[in-house]
């Protein structure tokens, strides 16, 4: 099966709104810009997997809300899909990229990403959500 990763548009607001209800994830902020996604369709159109670029600085951006329907993708297409999403971010200028997880995240290591909690930029650390992450000991992951 083969999939198409494409930026979002103003039109698939409501297409990533039913997305991500269906897939149980919680509410996002009202203030989301809904063209700062990148999706990923499998050859009927349905959305396979979303992720949410947040750009922090000019350089520095915040990888936020990967969801994926793991009844429709693979481990590798996981993994391939974080590529292109690297790659987009890259050619948008963003030379670091970090990642909020939940839990270990092994399989951002091949990726290029690394633990960090040590010197987290001010910009980063001014958000709420991520205050919040650290305080609970949810790792961070950075990819320079």
């Amino acid at each position: 099966m083969s999939f198409i990763v494409r930026k979002s548009s103003e039109e698939d607001t409501l297409p990533i709104q039913h997305f991500i209800a269906k897939t149980g994830v919680g509410k996002l902020p009202d203030t989301v810009d809904w063209t700062s996604f990148l999706i990923a369709e499998n050859d009927q159109g349905d959305f396979v997997s979303v992720i949410r670029i947040q750009e922090i600085t000019k350089t520095m951006g915040l990888f936020r809300t990967l969801i994926i329907d793991s009844e429709k993708v693979t481990s590798l297409f996981i993994l391939e899909f974080l590529e292109a999403t690297l790659h987009y971010a890259k050619e948008k200028g963003l030379d670091t990229i970090y990642l909020l997880a939940a839990g270990e995240g092994t399989f951002l290591q091949p990726l290029g990403f690394n633990n960090t909690t040590d010197n987290l930029p001010v910009e980063l650390l001014a958000l709420e959500d991520v205050k919040k992450h650290l305080s609970n000991g949810l790792p961070v992951f950075v990819k320079e």
